[in-house]
C-alpha cells in the first residue's frame, strides 16, 4: 500500500506488474508458453512506458530503449 500523494511512479510500476500476472498465468496453459510470455511482457511494458511518457517526470530507464534492447 502506497500513500495517495507522491509515489505515482511506484503505483505505475505496481499496476504494470499486476497486469502482467494474469497474462503470464494464461501463458502457462498455452501450447507455446515462451512466445506467449514474451508477447505478454512486451505488451505490458509498452503500456507501462506509454503511461510513463504521459507524465512530466523522468521516465523509467528501460522506456528509453528500443527494439530488442
Amino acid at each position: 500500500l502506497l500513500p495517495q500523494t507522491a509515489f505515482a511512479h511506484l503505483r505505475r510500476q505496481a499496476a504494470a506488474l499486476a497486469a502482467l500476472r494474469p497474462r503470464m498465468n494464461d501463458c502457462c496453459r498455452h501450447h507455446s508458453p515462451l512466445p506467449c510470455a514474451r508477447r505478454a511482457w512486451t505488451d505490458v511494458l509498452d503500456g507501462f512506458c506509454t503511461d510513463e511518457f504521459g507524465v512530466k517526470t523522468r521516465q523509467f530507464h528501460c522506456c528509453r530503449r528500443h527494439g530488442a534492447a
